[in-house]
């Protein structure tokens, strides 16, 4: 997937659990590796053996690593909080936010974090919600995935919420399975804070798609998605809907309320007589529209 000019990558990264700026050592993954040869590499780690100097200091102190890039390098990973291991966590390699800040997807969503942070306030009374739909494409539940993920990254205890009714997959990136979720919320059928789930992600919580319904669209028509997510007792301080590829009245109704909602758009797939019709229900259900997205 490419998220504008990102490529959604997940090979050959190596991640560790690790919380960044606590004094541990940066890893390899701070330097360009491919930029060093393999004489560089012996030179640094005899120098780590030497020394007990981390990779990157040791590739600065060598002259092989401008301090500035390391700096720089080392401020991004900062940036992105706490970090998990996805194989030893059970979550999907697809959420790179997780284990890579450096992943292009990783990036253009923190830029697009920032930008959304500048209309949000995370410390109001007043949970901010933003639903992601999908104009044609199937990728919101990763990009949704990733976008929670930095979030929470800011230390801030938010949920992810899967209400993309007709392809659910939430609960199999983060790798959790719960009985309840969206549909419980909307039909009442369970006390309403048991709905959520903590996830391997640190202060993020799941509200899966939930069991089945019948008359989906009725209910959520009747049943406002958003003020059941804000109602809870949790004090969450944001939440990301995953709202999918669904008809667009189905949307605008699971939009009613929130904050905002992002458009995701395939430039081959999506038309734009379907991102018109979308745009327009989120209008008359008085969602603001707060920019699209461009997958390819």
């Amino acid at each position: 997937m490419k998220l504008r000019s990102s490529t959604h990558s997940t090979g050959g990264v190596h991640a560790r659990t690790h919380r960044v700026g606590d004094g541990a050592a940066p890893d390899p993954s701070l330097i360009d590796t491919n930029a060093l040869s393999a004489d560089d590499l012996d030179r640094i780690a005899q120098y780590q053996a030497r020394t007990g100097a981390s990779f990157g200091n040791a590739a600065v102190d060598l002259g092989l690593v401008e301090p500035e890039v390391f700096n720089q390098a080392l401020a991004r990973r900062v940036e992105a909080g706490q970090l998990v291991d996805p194989d030893t966590a059970g979550i999907s390699r697809a959420i790179v936010a997780a284990y890579d800040p450096e992943e292009p997807l990783s990036v253009r969503l923190r830029e697009l974090r920032s930008t959304l942070l500048t209309v949000l306030d995370l410390d109001s009374d007043r949970m901010p919600v933003i639903v992601l739909a999908g104009c044609g494409t199937d990728d919101t539940a990763g990009v949704a995935a990733n976008l929670a993920t930095l979030f929470a990254q800011l230390g801030q205890h938010g949920l992810i919420v899967d209400a993309n009714f007709v392809n659910p997959a939430q609960h199999a990136l983060f790798g959790v399975d719960p009985a309840e979720g969206a549909t419980t919320l909307l039909t009442g059928g369970g006390a309403r804070d048991e709905s959520a789930v903590p996830t391997a992600i640190p202060n993020l919580d799941l509200v899966a798609s939930g069991p089945a319904i019948s008359g989906l669209s009725e209910a959520v028509e009747r049943v406002s998605l958003v003020d059941q997510l804000r109602a809870m007792r949790a004090g969450y301080r944001f939440a990301i809907i995953d709202a999918g590829n669904q008809p667009a009245d189905i949307i605008a109704a699971i939009a009613r309320g929130a904050d905002g909602a992002l458009l995701l758009v395939e430039r081959e797939r999506s038309s734009m007589s379907g991102v018109r019709a979308l745009s327009d229900r989120l209008d008359a259900n008085e969602v603001p529209l707060m920019g699209s997205i461009i997958v390819r």
